[in-house]
């Protein structure tokens, strides 16, 4: 009692008791406002279309000097997942090159970014057979809502955070090959267009042709060859003199 009587009673003994703790307090707070963060979030699976075990999160940082930092992580599967997945058939992932198909949505399934230092960040989800857009992740020094997360393409629509990335549609790389005697073949060929007029003239010429008017186009043909042996046979003559 005594002791603590003293230390009450002498008033600069406790602010140099305070002032000190006070100050602690404030550097710790500071420091753990400019430290780095853990930055979640979530990715919209659709049914059947990709193993999500597969899809891989980018978060890339560019600094002022040009360097890119970038890291990556796999979104967690819950245990007994693949019990009941099951991949769909190649059929209703076909379509031309660069098409997009709405998926069906399977699950959520998240992933996660530790020590995420302040800056501006970017995040892309990467998926065989998928399109997802790209985000924007603002990382701030201090403050109550450090990470603030938009589209990449418009800054100003702010998403709630933890960020929730959906697919875009299906997308197929690859055109799919065409039969080899399709009309779609035939017609882009010259080589085939030529062939079949040629066999339509073979064909339809001669019966819409008169008779008479075919006869005399026989004996042009005949007089034509009979001039053309002529000149052959009195070449061969003149040589042999």
């Amino acid at each position: 009692m005594r002791k603590l009587s003293l230390l009450c009673g002498s008033p600069r003994r406790v602010l140099s008791i305070v002032v000190p703790l006070l100050l602690l307090f404030a550097l710790s707070e500071a420091a753990s406002d400019t430290s780095s963060v853990t930055f979640n979030g979530s990715v919209l699976m659709a049914d059947g279309v990709v193993d999500p075990g597969t899809v891989k999160v980018y978060l890339t940082q560019r600094a002022e000097g040009g360097e890119v930092a970038t890291r990556s992580a796999y979104l967690k599967v819950p245990p007994g997942f693949y019990k009941s997945f099951r991949k769909s058939s190649s059929s209703n992932l076909s379509g031309g090159p660069g098409q997009r198909q709405k998926p069906r949505q399977q699950g959520e399934f998240k992933f996660q970014f530790e020590d995420v230092p302040p800056g501006t960040h970017t995040l892309d989800v990467v998926a065989i057979g998928l399109a997802f857009p790209q985000y924007r992740v603002e990382v701030s020094e201090k403050g109550s809502d450090r990470i603030v997360v938009s589209m990449n393409t418009d800054p100003n629509k702010v998403l709630r955070n933890p960020v929730r990335v959906k697919a875009l549609g299906m997308v197929s790389y690859f055109e799919k090959q065409s039969s080899f005697l399709s009309l779609k073949t035939l017609t882009k060929n010259p080589m085939y267009l030529i062939i079949g007029a040629t066999a339509l003239a073979a064909v339809i010429l001669p019966r819409i042709l008169d008779k008479d008017a075919l006869e005399e186009m026989q004996q042009e043909m005949r007089k034509l060859e009979e001039v053309k042996n002529n000149k052959k046979e009195g070449a061969k003559q003149r040589i042999t003199k």
